[in-house]
């Protein structure tokens, strides 16, 4: 008699920890928000824009499970590591911070010059941001249009004739200190946007 009891313990037991494993997956957490989330599909009539990266959003993603509340991120947002180390920034690491530090709730990143007001990697020492899309782009970009792979240059143009010069894919200025992709051996370069389209918002 006592080693049924036992039996139909350890059953109930093992019963809600898989009832607690399968919440879990079914509602995931992130350290940005403060409901649970649940990974759902997204759908091109949906409209709807990544807290996050805040770039439009298709395919897999988490959604507040909350009504009313319009958090949402992508599969690959709510995976972004915490911390990174990124070869632009070599000085200190970069810290995931789900809004801008700064009074204004804006960031401008450091990469595209362009404002942000949802995720940023930080230096709070440096005050040195980056989109999380800009963190992410590839070292090398292989292009139909270039014969030579273009290296992402990290607003080092001094590796380029003059100050400034033009983008070979759109014709417009590339300015002195902003990323851009660039052929060391032809001189030539091009904008990030030119190169990773749809880049940041």
């Amino acid at each position: 008699m006592p080693q049924t009891m036992n039996i139909s313990l350890d059953q109930e037991k093992e019963l809600k920890e898989k009832q607690i494993m399968q919440q879990h997956q079914l509602f995931n957490v992130h350290f940005s928000h403060r409901h649970p989330l649940e990974l759902s599909e997204i759908h091109e009539e949906d409209k709807a824009v990544c807290s996050g990266c805040e770039l439009d959003t298709l395919g897999s993603a988490y959604i507040c499970t909350k009504p009313n509340c319009n958090f949402l991120l992508h599969d690959l947002c709510f995976d972004l590591p915490r911390h990174i180390r990124h070869p632009s920034h070599p000085k200190h690491s970069l810290k995931l911070l789900f809004s801008p530090p700064y009074s204004d709730s804006e960031f401008t990143c450091d990469a595209c010059a362009k404002s942000g007001h949802g995720f940023t990697y930080h230096c709070a020492a440096c005050k040195f941001d980056l989109h999380v899309e800009c963190a992410s782009l590839p070292e090398f970009e292989e292009r139909d249009d270039h014969q030579h792979p273009l290296v992402l240059l990290y607003g080092d143009t001094d590796k380029m004739e003059g100050p400034d010069f033009v983008c070979y894919v759109c014709g417009g200025s590339v300015w002195k200190g902003r990323w851009s992709y660039c052929c060391l051996a032809c001189k030539c370069g091009a904008h990030l946007e030119c190169v990773c389209s749809p880049l940041c918002g």
